[in-house]
């Protein structure tokens, strides 16, 4: 990313936070930026391009993650550090902005928060490596169990943002992985 786009990004990320994204403006972030539209419109497609691509940093952004998930002992340990990672980059951003996110998917009839495929590819190794360990009792193929467990996050992503942040995302999302892997009963927590 260039400098120019990350300082329109960051500082579009802060006037967001500050006033709600509805009251912020393409002309307002050139104001703070101290540049024209025409510098805005060359690094970046609109306002809701800036919430996509907040969207991408998080998924690309994962290598301490991969790091991370090579010293632990289980699959489920693995997916819930690949999930728990999610779910914590996504609320530095907040439910409102997440809330826009969801928006512009509906509106744009885009996939933009669908996981991008290393971290499904990964995700489906991991699900498929604990089951064949028995760490996970569900014998349906890893990818539709990855699948189902994908829409179910942007479920329970959706009622965090519609109650304003004021839902136990985390809580509610691994208990119910839980039982969609039907994981063994030694690793459960819920």
């Amino acid at each position: 990313m260039t400098d120019m786009k990350t300082k329109l990004m960051e500082t579009a990320r802060e006037l967001f936070k500050e006033k709600g994204y509805d009251a912020v403006t393409v002309n307002g972030i050139c104001e703070a930026c101290g540049v024209t539209k025409t510098t805005f419109y060359y690094h970046l497609k609109s306002k809701q391009d800036i919430l996509l691509q907040f969207y991408d940093l998080i998924i690309e952004n994962l290598t301490p993650l991969l790091l991370q998930m090579l010293h632990t002992t289980t699959s489920w340990e693995q997916i819930r550090l690949l999930f728990s990672h999610l779910i914590d980059q996504i609320a530095i951003l907040g439910p409102e902005l997440n809330s826009q996110l969801l928006i512009v998917n509906l509106q744009r009839r885009e996939r933009a928060l669908d996981m991008r495929e290393n971290l499904r590819e990964i995700a489906i190794e991991i699900i498929r490596t604990g089951q064949r360990q028995g760490q996970f009792r569900n014998p349906n193929e890893s990818a539709q169990l990855y699948e189902a467990a994908a829409y179910m996050f942007t479920g329970y992503e959706y009622m965090w943002c519609s109650l304003d942040g004021e839902f136990d995302w985390k809580t509610h999302f691994f208990g119910s992985l839980e039982n969609l892997l039907d994981v063994e009963e030694s690793l459960r927590e819920h």
